[in-house]
């Protein structure tokens, strides 16, 4: 499990550090509760009850160097196929952002990334809902490469490129 002093991934929140462990009263109801502070916005606080299994699933390990790196090569030879109905579209990246899963996310920026360049080439016009889920995406896993390769959130699609051109 996590410790205080721990830095985790913790759902749409991104980088965050566990600050202590206290027990508050809610309703009633005392409880034990993460205190976590995103590295991104230290004036934030976000409690997590120790013993809400749902929440605490959104609390992830910080992926290793080694963990970025597989999770590139892998992504880069099984992208996500455009899809071209709107709705099914929106669907799919909202479902992947809520999930956090890390994979899927690098997976799902590689596709609006690469559709967004086709429609850059052609003339046409990028959906600004597309736009939403590929900033959205890249927030969240951007911030993660960044803390742990130690390297700027304006670095990391360099970072990708040349991992993905070996």
């Amino acid at each position: 499990m996590f410790s205080v002093g721990d830095t985790v991934s913790y759902g749409t929140n991104g980088i965050c550090r566990i600050e202590e462990l206290t027990e508050m009263t809610i309703s009633k109801v005392k409880k034990q509760y993460f205190v976590l502070i995103p590295v991104q916005n230290g004036r934030a606080t976000v409690y997590v009850p120790t013993d809400n299994e749902m929440l605490l699933k959104k609390m992830r390990a910080v992926l290793s160097v080694k963990e970025i790196n597989k999770m590139i090569d892998m992504a880069a030879k099984n992208p996500i196929k455009w899809i071209e109905d709107d709705i099914v579209r929106k669907e799919h990246c909202s479902n992947i952002i809520k999930s956090g899963d890390r994979y899927e996310l690098m997976r799902l920026i590689e596709m609006l990334y690469l559709k967004r360049e086709e429609l850059k080439n052609t003339k046409k016009h990028f959906h600004i809902s597309d736009e939403k889920y590929l900033c959205e995406a890249e927030r969240l896993l951007h911030d993660e490469f960044s803390y742990t390769l130690n390297i700027s959130k304006e670095e990391v699609p360099d970072y990708i490129l040349s991992r993905i051109k070996k």
